[in-house]
């Protein structure tokens, strides 16, 4: 039987060895082999048909010490310019666009500051495709180079359909967007969401770029968690990916939207907390412009100002959320949990009672062996994470029409 297809094995070797290239910036053919565990003679090969093809090249650099004995050291790195992708994050109030280079660095980026939740589709698609047409004249790339475009939208997603079929931005209705901007630009689209972009920003541009089993956390519309096992994000048997929002974590018989009862949803969701504030605080406090923005901006504003019902409010959310998190802890162990809440200043407000909790409710062994690492929503990260989706298939991707053919 045959073990493997020769052009399959090359194209995985490939990937790993642009991986390696990408990791370090610059690194030499030994390195290479010593951190892939390719033979040296299958790393010359394949970086030298990867110089031939624009994708990295070799910088011819002096050894240490004495410059005028021993041979130029050479390092390779990718070619910035070879291509570009596009990341968009969308987003409730905010549409982020930005287009990234072959490195994964941002070249230009642009946000559009409007509501799509009740706009028609084909608004919707217009608004999004004036915007990338707009940050790629500014940014000046020429069009050709442009591989692809990744999304993010929060909710459910399919990622194999390109379709969003429950999100807080377009509601319960299915909405085609990755087959109508791939029509209307002829670049493959992708989507995914937020929380599975976040943890592949993270894995190639933040806080997990060494680790193998990590988690991401965001708190934006309901809680979601993107996990990355060891290479890749774990989506499950029907690809929809886990749903953290729904663990079960208390006993108040709390009704979450999905019909559930004390779904963490039900305890965290963005409408969960208007509610709360307004019973808590009052609904002067709810219907004031920051919170009608964003409630958790505002209830750190409260609780820094001495509003008890604003401080017992963040309190229960991050004991909550430590029951949640505690699950993932009990279950996976990952190396790293990466939480990215809100604004700043509920995060710090908010990170005592997770870590409470989840030490609470966690496996000693298991939680002292996991690192919880607590930043901000950022829109930027997830429009980046969605660019390196697309980029990540151009890493793995046959480029030149001679390699298609052998």
């Amino acid at each position: 039987m045959k073990i493997a297809d020769p052009l399959l094995m090359r194209e995985i070797n490939k990937h790993h060895v642009l991986e390696a290239i990408r990791r370090n910036g610059q690194i030499s053919r030994v390195e290479i082999s010593e951190q892939t565990l390719l033979s040296g003679t299958t790393v010359s090969a394949i970086t030298s048909a990867l110089i031939e093809q624009g994708l990295i090249r070799a910088t011819h650099t002096q050894p240490n010490g004495d410059t005028q004995r021993g041979r130029p050291r050479v390092l390779l790195g990718l070619v910035a310019e070879a291509a570009y992708v596009i990341g968009i994050q969308i987003s409730e109030s905010m549409t982020t666009v930005t287009l990234v280079d072959f490195r994964g660095e941002q070249v230009g980026s642009l946000q559009l500051p409007i509501r799509l939740a009740r706009q028609p589709v084909e608004v919707i698609v217009d608004l999004i495709e004036d915007a990338l047409d707009d940050c790629i004249t500014r940014s000046g790339i020429d069009r050709s180079r442009i591989k692809g475009i990744g999304i993010g939208v929060p909710g459910l997603v399919d990622p194999r359909s390109g379709r969003s079929y429950s999100s807080s931005v377009f509601g319960e209705r299915e909405v085609p967007i990755g087959s109508l901007l791939q029509e209307r630009t002829g670049w493959p689209v992708k989507l995914e969401k937020p929380a599975n972009l976040l943890a592949l920003s993270e894995s190639w541009f933040g806080h997990a770029q060494r680790s193998k089993n990590f988690a991401v956390i965001t708190l934006d519309q309901t809680a979601s968690v993107g996990l990355w096992m060891e290479t890749d994000i774990h989506r499950g048997a029907s690809a929809l990916g886990p749903t953290f929002g729904h663990l079960k974590v208390g006993g108040e018989g709390m009704v979450c939207e999905c019909g559930q009862i004390d779904c963490l949803n039900a305890h965290v969701g963005e409408a969960v907390l208007r509610r709360q504030a307004a019973k808590a605080i009052g609904s002067a406090f709810v219907e004031s412009p920051l919170a009608k923005t964003n409630i958790k901006a505002a209830l750190a504003e409260a609780c820094r100002a001495g509003n008890a019902g604003a401080r017992a409010m963040i309190d229960q959310q991050g004991a909550k959320l430590g029951i949640g998190i505690s699950h993932i802890i009990n279950l996976i162990n990952p190396e790293k949990i990466i939480m990215a809440l809100g604004p700043a200043g509920y995060c710090e407000l908010v990170e005592p009672a997770v870590r409470a909790a989840a030490a609470a409710n966690s496996f000693r062994t298991h939680f002292a062996s996991t690192q919880l690492v607590f930043h901000t929503l950022d829109d930027q990260l997830w429009a980046r994470g969605a660019a390196a989706l697309m980029l990540r298939d151009i890493y793995s991707a046959p480029w030149a029409a001679t390699y298609q053919e052998e």
